[in-house]
């Protein structure tokens, strides 16, 4: 009985010396043949003011702090790995580099350190533009770590610039694997534009069939993508299909309302070859009345009616188009024509046009709601941050609407 009390304080002895063993490993470090106390990095003031210089944004500061409070510990990986991001951020890509290749030359690197380094190498790649660098560096952290999911998104991005559309929609399949169900619905949104991207590419080898069934796979991942609706209508009107175009373009029409407009040329041209231009006339009608500041449609509506020798009822249309956004270059320019059109003096309004064209004050941007990218025309991918269908008409508010919006809020 005694013996087996003494095993016992024995074995609880030698689990309390372990644990403190432990203890004193994960704070003290062997460097250079020094014991170097891990705390003292974290209680250093220069790391400590580092970290708040680094909130603020003021990332030189930073970085002077951070390398202080390095010394302390000079093998301190997480440490050199932020500071290496750091002089990235700074635009130093090249001292970036070298940090974190020296990390990568470290021994005794356990896979997830040696996963994170190759990752932050990769963005230094990026951030250089030495592409395939970057794409190999980012291929070899998925070795390490195959749901890294930094990886598979810059890897993804790098395959679409350089236009690799199925291995992009093959690594956007592996994130939609491991992601959570809140990210399901833009992986699928993302898969779709890809699978459009794919449908062109196949309609440029001549393979209709192939981009048909592309097309048709990018609707039924997201309903929403409206240039796999133009496309597929553009099939099916080679095909000879009229009927089936104008089905699916009508379609596109009714499942974004935002995006409504883009169709409306393609059926205007068909119901004009039908010989049915009012069903056009009623289609934007039916558009303005459900969204009336939908000025697009509007103004799709005054073009049609002025190739059909109505410019007055045109001129009408565009007014109530400027109401609703009087700073469309778009519609002024349509308006200037019809007035041109309408015998007045060509010099004055020919002058007034060209004197209008060069105001950006009128010009109808879409910005990225990512990035907040600019550009005069709808983009389907952001040319700088490369997130899909991001891009949104800025718009200024028309004095009236805000002198209603305001009534209102009196009146309620």
């Amino acid at each position: 009985m005694m013996e087996s009390g003494f095993v016992l304080i024995l074995v609880i002895t030698a689990l309390l010396v372990g644990l403190a063993s432990g203890k004193l490993w994960e704070r003290y470090r062997l460097v250079q043949g020094h014991w170097v106390d891990r705390r003292r990095l974290r209680q250093s003031p220069h790391f400590i003011v580092g970290l708040n210089y680094l909130v603020d944004g003021r990332v030189d500061l930073a970085i002077e702090e951070l390398e202080q409070a390095s010394t302390l510990d000079p093998g301190a990986l997480e440490l050199r790995m932020v500071l290496g991001n750091l002089y990235r951020e700074r635009g130093q890509v090249g001292r970036a580099i070298q940090e974190h290749q020296a990390l990568l030359q470290r021994p005794r690197l356990n896979p997830m350190e040696h996963a994170n380094v190759l990752l932050c190498l990769g963005l230094d790649y990026l951030r250089g533009g030495f592409v395939d660098r970057a794409t190999e560096a980012f291929s070899e952290v998925l070795k390490l770590a195959p749901n890294n999911e930094a990886a598979l998104n810059n890897l993804e991005k790098l395959q679409e610039e350089q236009h690799q559309w199925q291995a992009a929609y093959d690594t956007r399949q592996r994130l939609a694997t491991i992601s959570g169900p809140a990210s399901q619905a833009r992986s699928k949104t993302i898969m779709a534009f890809l699978e459009h991207a794919l449908g062109v590419q196949a309609l440029g080898q001549g393979e209709i069939d192939e981009a048909r069934r592309r097309f048709l796979a990018a609707t039924e991942l997201d309903s929403t993508v409206i240039p796999a609706y133009l496309s597929l209508g553009d099939v099916r009107l080679q095909q000879g299909d009229r009927a089936g175009a104008a089905k699916i373009w009508e379609s596109a029409v009714k499942v974004s309302t935002d995006r409504a407009y883009l169709p409306l040329g393609r059926l205007e041209a068909l119901y004009v070859e039908e010989g049915a231009p009012n069903r056009f006339i009623a289609l934007c009608e039916q558009l303005t009345s459900a969204a009336p500041r939908e000025w697009r449609a509007r103004a799709a509506l005054a073009s049609h009616l002025v190739s059909q020798g109505q410019p007055t009822a045109a001129l009408e249309s565009l007014f109530a188009a400027l109401e609703h956004n009087p700073h469309a270059l778009a519609i002024h320019q349509a308006i200037w024509s019809l007035l041109s059109a309408l015998d007045l003096p060509q010099p004055l309004v020919a002058r007034y046009i060209e004197v209008t064209r060069q105001s950006v004050f009128y010009l109808d941007p879409h910005v990225c709601t990512r990035c907040r990218y600019r550009s005069t025309e709808l983009l389907w991918q952001c040319p700088q941050c490369h997130e899909w269908n991001t891009f949104v008409e800025e718009r200024i508010t028309p004095a009236s609407d805000v002198e209603s919006e305001m009534s209102q809020g009196v009146g309620e």
